[in-house]
């Protein structure tokens, strides 16, 4: 059973003997999500690195039609090595009118209306200030975020970006799922969600609280994945009668190149070309195409750069 404090005492002691009695007794209850201004204090001989956790709500999905309508982002400082969080350096959140009505079932979503949004408009300039020695920005679907931004704010284009839901294998750490408000209340925490500067401050909390398994911290995980080069590898006229060992092996489709691709690690590329020569084209010769992945484009629309490999 589960118990959440939404209205807090005025009598810690009080509600703290409660508290004990109930987690004696098999009970587990959340905290409200509360703001911090330290989560670690960095030592400081420990070269620290300036980081933001970013979070957009929109008009709709398609970043090409749909537009922002308010921005979040969270700064903070963590150290690279260990990935303990350690001050909270400022938080930015902005609305911005659409030009358009915003749609009844996004509203639903993140209870922005066409009112709270008019005559509003994100500051460029003050964007780019709070980017100001950024080094990584975070986002918990940056595969959506990334490319709602970087089509408004060019900035965004030229920095790194790690993925929270992508790159932290949750299931792998003993969590069912890697929903935020999920993540949230294993962190012990709830939290009113779904306004962009809320959102990043939840997922900043996730990120120091989260129990794994292995020990190991979530944005120790990330920083890992984040940090790592990939190669999009593209299996040019493979067989069609070889696309259930494909498929099977994690390839995708790719319907307008009309050919299976898979994305692995840059260390990895060898050992799948000899699986491809050996498992799909029957030690024949064959053609790939590459594509260079890293912080700085994955999960944005802007390749990386492409080679063409006879095999």
């Amino acid at each position: 059973m589960n118990i959440s404090l939404v209205k807090p005492s005025n009598d810690e002691a009080e509600i703290n003997l409660m508290l004990e009695k109930l987690q004696a007794s098999g009970y587990r209850f959340t905290r409200p999500l509360a703001q911090r201004a330290f989560y670690i204090e960095t030592p400081p001989s420990t070269k620290s690195i300036k980081a933001v956790i970013l979070d957009t709500e929109t008009t709709g999905t398609n970043f090409l039609e749909d537009k922002i309508i308010e921005l979040g982002m969270v700064a903070f400082d963590y150290c690279p090595d260990s990935g303990n969080i350690g001050q909270v350096l400022g938080t930015f959140n902005q609305l911005d009118d659409p030009g358009i009505a915003i749609p009844p079932e996004s509203t639903k979503i993140h209870h922005i209306t066409d009112e709270m949004v008019s005559g509003k408009k994100i500051n460029e300039n003050e964007v780019e200030a709070f980017l100001d020695d950024v080094a990584l920005i975070i986002a918990h679907n940056a595969n959506f975020d990334r490319r709602f931004v970087e089509t408004r704010f060019p900035i965004f284009s030229t920095k790194a970006w790690a993925c929270s839901w992508a790159q932290i294998p949750w299931g792998d750490e003993g969590l069912g799922s890697g929903k935020l408000e999920f993540l949230a209340y294993k962190s012990g925490f709830h939290y009113e969600g779904h306004r962009a500067s809320i959102d990043c401050l939840a997922l900043l909390e996730v990120l120091h609280s989260a129990a794994f398994e292995s020990g190991r911290k979530p944005l120790q995980l990330l920083l890992q994945r984040a940090r790592a080069n990939e190669i999009k590898v593209t299996a040019l006229k493979s067989p069609f009668d070889t696309k259930e060992q494909l498929k099977a092996r994690r390839y995708q489709w790719n319907s307008e190149m009309k050919s299976w691709a898979i994305t692995v690690l840059q260390a990895e590329l060898l050992n799948e070309i000899e699986w491809l020569k050996k498992n799909i084209y029957n030690n024949n010769s064959f053609s790939i195409k590459t594509e260079k992945i890293n912080a700085y484009n994955r999960f944005s629309t802007r390749l990386g750069e492409i080679e063409l490999m006879a095999c």
